[in-house]
């Protein structure tokens, strides 16, 4: 994880800054900036991969009982949005477990 958190001020090919916890379902229910922008909720990924996580979130799922992880997620606070969003990384192996 510090590595990926390390390289979003290294801009490289091919890559995007990614937000573990969505920066628009986080700023839609009023989480402050500062913990959307904030270095633990950053991390810089392959674009590809950017795609693919951004998809699952808007897919259902029966990990979430047939929700979206975005639709599970809108009552939820920062920490589990966390959580989900590392587990996002590791489905799609950027990160491992």
């Amino acid at each position: 994880m510090q590595e990926l958190q390390d390289a979003v001020d290294e801009p490289r090919p091919g890559t995007e800054i990614h937000h573990i916890a969505e920066r628009t379902a986080a700023e839609r229910w009023g989480f402050p900036r500062s913990e959307i922008e904030s270095r633990e909720n950053l991390v810089r990924i392959p674009t590809l991969k950017h795609y693919d996580i951004t998809g699952w979130y808007g897919r259902q799922n029966d990990k979430f009982g047939g929700l979206s992880p975005r639709e599970y997620l809108a009552d939820k606070g920062l920490e589990e949005r966390m959580r989900v969003g590392r587990e996002a990384l590791i489905l799609y192996e950027v990160l491992k477990p």
